[in-house]
């Protein structure tokens, strides 16, 4: 309903789970402003006096503007039961809305949906018809039984009506009546001093639970201020444990700085066996590239080479 009304935020009933105050007034103080724009409702309800302010203002200005009579003891609660105090306010607000957009879609239609509305219309009247006539037969049921026995009712009361008051009657009547006063007053006095004997019990029991917290708080302290038996040889192994840690601290940090030095040393060995590796293999390949250039020449200088003779030949 809420959200058909324009509601700035959503709701559901897991809100009201637990008491959801807040949300109890930010949604009573939209509504009061739906019905009065001009309602001045204070939304500080930080103390419990502003919440029952609050809530007070809220009953009296939709008694006043809705005629609507709202529960404040559930409304103050702000769980499921205010839920139902909420509807009450929000729904004829709805019903209102639902209506007039029921008007317009009706003023909108042709004559057949107009025809079609009127005998839903139909439908209705024929519906509270029926319902107003079960409620007058059942009227009329206990009407009959009343006039039934509307005869020994008055018989006794024109036995009343013509017996003479007496004065002596009068005065025992008021005096019932003062004795039935005293007697309320007697209880009524009985529950205050209950009530007062209840607070003296109270505060003894609250001076009680104080002095037993004065005492273990002074035992708090004595204990405190005690020193445990164990607390030197705790103190040395603490003191023992520091040493061991730094002189940990310190073997972790010289391996570390040795096994990085040491990578060093092998990666610049690697690097010169394959530099060594690459020049060596260089000379070799220089070397046989100058063996096979001497021998070229030689064969070309040689004149009974076989190649020399079928040149002759062939010329």
């Amino acid at each position: 309903m809420a959200r058909v009304l324009s509601y700035p935020r959503l709701i559901s009933m897991e809100n009201f789970r637990q008491p959801n105050f807040p949300l109890v007034a930010e949604l009573m103080a939209w509504l009061v402003k739906q019905y009065d724009p001009l309602a001045d409702v204070s939304t500080s309800i930080e103390r419990e006096q502003d919440r029952v302010i609050f809530i007070r203002t809220v009953a009296q200005t939709i008694a006043t503007k809705a005629h609507l009579k709202l529960n404040t003891k559930k409304l103050y609660q702000a769980d499921g039961y205010a839920v139902k105090e909420i509807l009450k306010v929000i729904t004829p607000l709805y019903q209102s809305l639902r209506e007039s957009e029921s008007k317009e879609l009706e003023d909108e239609d042709d004559i057949d949906q107009q025809y079609r509305y009127a005998m839903n219309d139909d439908i209705g009247i024929l519906k509270n018809a029926r319902q107003l006539c079960s409620t007058i037969t059942q009227k009329g049921a206990n009407l009959h039984e009343l006039l039934g026995k509307e005869i020994d009712a008055r018989e006794a009361r024109l036995e009343v009506m013509s017996r003479g008051t007496e004065l002596s009657e009068v005065r025992e009547g008021i005096r019932e009546a003062e004795n039935a006063s005293k007697r309320e007053s007697n209880k009524f006095t009985k529950l205050i001093e209950n009530v007062q004997t209840d607070e003296v019990a109270l505060d003894e029991k609250i001076a009680k639970r104080m002095e037993e917290k004065d005492r273990h708080q002074r035992r708090l302290d004595m204990l405190k201020s005690v020193r445990p038996s164990f607390m030197n040889d705790f103190e040395k192994f603490e003191t023992e444990l520091n040493e061991l840690y730094s002189n940990y601290v310190l073997k972790f940090r010289i391996l570390s700085y040795l096994e990085k030095e040491l990578e060093g040393h092998f990666r610049n060995q690697r690097e010169k066996v394959q530099e060594v590796s690459r020049q060596y293999m260089q000379a070799m390949n220089s070397q046989l590239t100058e063996q096979d250039q001497q021998r070229f020449n030689r064969q070309l200088q040689d004149p009974n080479d076989e190649i020399g003779v079928r040149s002759d030949e062939e010329e």
